[in-house]
């Protein structure tokens, strides 16, 4: 049973060995497989251990996601990872304070198209805009920001500063047309407002609750962490 097992072990190494090797060097590594294999079937398990010790990254980078596991899961280290979390959370949340704040300070400025300067905003100018004035680059477009970030699934989910994403003008299309940031979230109706640039209006907050945004409705990003 123990020659079997030897040569299973043998047989696997080979057929990883071979899975990885290039064309152009495949017989020359075939014919040391078999040597090796031979070494084995005569008792000699050199060829084996090599193997092994050619993997010895690989077992390090198992060795220290272990290490990582048993720090997350020792009851000692509990607290010290909860207090991390609370800080990430709180920093977060202190820069969704400041994004918004900024935001803030262009209501009322006028909706105008292809633009992005505080003279005038597009809805995904808008965003750009603000978000570069905290050092976050985004892209042009709201298409193109919804490929951004993280996706939020759940309305109740959301936090101030996240990214907004809504139908065009058709009601209920799910292709991305309009784009704001959250400024407030309400989990227990499921809703949230927003600041963003209108077209009828320039940069004014509204409420997901209205029709014409609720039906609208696509999806959201999270572009603080």
């Amino acid at each position: 049973m123990r020659t079997k097992h030897i040569i299973a072990i043998a047989v696997v190494a080979v057929a990883g060995w071979m899975a990885a090797s290039h064309v152009n060097g495949l017989q020359a590594k075939y014919e040391q497989d078999v040597a090796d294999y031979t070494a084995v079937l005569e008792g000699d398990t050199l060829p084996v251990q090599a193997r092994v010790e050619a993997a010895r990254p690989s077992l390090e980078v198992i060795n220290l996601a272990k290490a990582i596991t048993s720090f997350r899961i020792d009851p000692a280290n509990q607290a010290d990872l909860a207090e991390a979390a609370a800080t990430s959370e709180l920093r977060r949340g202190n820069m969704a304070d400041q994004l918004i704040n900024t935001a803030m300070r262009f209501l009322g400025v006028p909706y105008r198209s292809g633009q992005s300067s505080p003279s005038g905003f597009d809805c995904s100018g808008f965003t750009n805009y603000v978000f570069k004035l905290q050092n976050i680059a985004l892209t042009r477009s709201s298409r193109s920001q919804y490929t951004e970030g993280n996706p939020v699934a759940d309305v109740a989910d959301l936090k101030k500063g996240d990214l907004v994403f809504f139908g065009g003008s058709r009601g209920g299309s799910s292709s991305v047309g309009h784009v704001g940031i959250v400024t407030e979230v309400n989990p227990d109706s499921r809703s949230f407002k927003f600041i963003h640039a209108s077209r009828s209006s320039g940069i004014k907050v509204d409420d997901s609750k209205q029709a014409y945004y609720s039906r609208r409705y696509v999806g959201a990003r999270r572009i603080l962490q």
